[in-house]
Order: C-alpha cells, then sequence, then structure tokens
C-alpha cells in the first residue's frame, strides 16, 4: 500500500451535488461511496491554464474504454501530458469514458421533464466558483457507471456495483482542478440503481512515494517535443468576445505541407511479386506497388513504433 501525506481535506457531497477542488502535484483525491451504488462523474483542468483539460478521448487508447488501477488519463493534445493516474480501486467500481455527462435537454426530450438534475449542470455550478463557464464542461471520468455495449455500437448500462465503503484515489501528476459530482440521473437510469446517495472526498498532501510516482510518471511519458505548451502555439491568446470572424490576411501553415511524395524502387523476386500479386486479388492492395508500400508500413508499425506502456510503475 502507498503511503500518503496528511489528510488537509474531508467533504461529504450530498446527492445531486458536486465540488472543484485543488489538487496539487503528487496529491491524492480519494472518493468513497458512502451509501454504495452511487455513480461518479468527474472532470479535471490545469489549476494555472484551464484550456489544458482531461481529455478521456485522448487517453482511451492506452486505458481502453474502463481505465483501472495503475492507468494514466492524459491532458488534451496538443499538449498531451500526464495528468491523473489511477492508484487504487476495488473490483466493485466499473469505469467508462464512453458516455458523456448527462445533460437537461436529454430529460426534456426522453421524459418530457423541463427541470431536472444533471451532470453537465452539476459539474457547471461547481466550477463557477472558480469562474468557469458550462462550455468549459467537458467529456467526463466516469466511475461506478457500469456499461455494456454490442457489435453493432449500442452501449446502454447496467446494474451499479459500488459497495459502501470502496473507494477510488486518484493522484495529480501537476496542479489541477478536480471536480466530483454525483451523477445527475440517478433516479431514472440504472447509473445508480434509480436512487441518489451521498459521497465523501477527501484529499492527502504528497509523500514521498507519490511525489516519486509523480516523478517516475513524467520522466517516462514528458519531456517530448511534441507536447507543446502555450508559448509555442501560434495563436496564444484566448478570444474575449464569442463571434467568429476570420483574421485579416490569415496564411495557414500546415505542418509538412505540401506534402513530398518519393517514389522508391524495390526490387522483388518472382516469388515475392507472385505473393504480392495474390494479396492484390484478396483485397490487400490496389496494385502490387501498394500491397508491397503496405506491408512495408505494417511491419514498421508492429517492429519499429516505440511500445510505451502507459501504466504506473508502483514501488
Amino acid at each position: 500500500m502507498i503511503s500518503y501525506g496528511k489528510q488537509r481535506f474531508d467533504l461529504v457531497l450530498q446527492p445531486i451535488s458536486g465540488k472543484a477542488v485543488a489538487v496539487h502535484a503528487g496529491e491524492v483525491l480519494r472518493v468513497i461511496q458512502l451509501g454504495g451504488e452511487q455513480c461518479v462523474d468527474f472532470n479535471a483542468c490545469n489549476l494555472l491554464d484551464y484550456k489544458e483539460k482531461m481529455d478521456v478521448g485522448s487517453s482511451r487508447g492506452s486505458t481502453g474504454f474502463r481505465p483501472r488501477k495503475g492507468d494514466i488519463i492524459f491532458s488534451n493534445p496538443p499538449r498531451y501530458r500526464p495528468m491523473i493516474g489511477i492508484l487504487e480501486m476495488p473490483p466493485s467500481c466499473q469505469t467508462d469514458v464512453l458516455g458523456r455527462t448527462c445533460h437537461a435537454t436529454l430529460y426534456e426530450m426522453a421524459f418530457g421533464l423541463e427541470l431536472h438534475t444533471s451532470c453537465q449542470d452539476t459539474i457547471a455550478e461547481s466550477i463557477s466558483e472558480y469562474g468557469l463557464t458550462p462550455d468549459d464542461v467537458h467529456d467526463s471520468f466516469n466511475m461506478w457507471m457500469n456499461t455494456e455495449w454490442d457489435s453493432t455500437g449500442r452501449w446502454w448500462t447496467v446494474t451499479n456495483t459500488g459497495r459502501k465503503g470502496d473507494f477510488v484515489d486518484l493522484v495529480a501528476f501537476f496542479d489541477i482542478l478536480a471536480v466530483p459530482v454525483t451523477c445527475g440521473s440517478g433516479d431514472i437510469r440504472w447509473t445508480s440503481n434509480f436512487s441518489f446517495k451521498p459521497l465523501q472526498i477527501q484529499i492527502f498532501e504528497a509523500s514521498a512515494q507519490t511525489g516519486a510516482i509523480v516523478d517516475q510518471v513524467n520522466a517516462r511519458h514528458g519531456g517530448l517535443k511534441n507536447q507543446r505548451t502555450v508559448d509555442q502555439f501560434r495563436v496564444k491568446e484566448i478570444k474575449p468576445d464569442r463571434e467568429l470572424r476570420p483574421v485579416p490576411g490569415w496564411k495557414p501553415r500546415f505542418v509538412n505541407f505540401p506534402i513530398q511524395v518519393e517514389n522508391i524502387t524495390v526490387e522483388l523476386s518472382q516469388a515475392e511479386y507472385n505473393k504480392a500479386e495474390s494479396l492484390q486479388e484478396q483485397g490487400l492492395g490496389n496494385d502490387v506497388s501498394d500491397v508491397v508500400r503496405r506491408g512495408v508500413m505494417i511491419w514498421c508499425n508492429k517492429h519499429l513504433a516505440a511500445r510505451r506502456q502507459m501504466k504506473i510503475v508502483f514501488p
């Protein structure tokens, strides 16, 4: 078990409420089930630059659809930095990064409810303490949300298996504003088994062990040239108004544009040529050269591409 620093924050979140809290690098946010069976929606952004936010969509390639203990959730590209790590998670906590936060219009459309709590509104109200708006709510990391899906792309929620006393521990890799809320669909969906229950959140200060984990993860997955900061952006300023207008005289500067194409001669034996023709006939290319090009790139992806394990290495 990893040792944390002393507890510095403790709060009970009553049903259909949330809280935006600062969690500094190496500190641990604990989310606890007080009654069990309560879904948690979670947002987070950089405490010093709110435009850098948790990006579950970009993280799905490493975490899959159900992040577990040891997984790392990254911030949005082009920053793409390790942001949050899962230090502890019980087997009863099914996670989800498929479903966005529910919002009020869904309930009005589906049930005719013009006034119903929603995760979008709860997160928006929580972050308003820091001067952020409803537009700053983003796709959530859902804890204790038991989703299933099929081969057609349909997905749905089933029984919440969270148990009283269960908790999830999240470590911050840099200073963040963390926003856990009680899910707003609990009374009407399986997300919280048709009821609302309270949660408890605690923050523990950084310790030597959590600090070492932060250093290890940032060393392995940080410092890359393309993890760009605002000073590297072509447009650095945040628009003060909302209407969009083109910038006079603007010229785009696309990366590696215009593309340069070079033909390379590849010598094939008769057997290799016959094999390439056979693969073309099976639909694996438009012609023999296309088959060879695809084959080379498949080999490169398998043997040359760096295989970074996007996981926390526990001490």
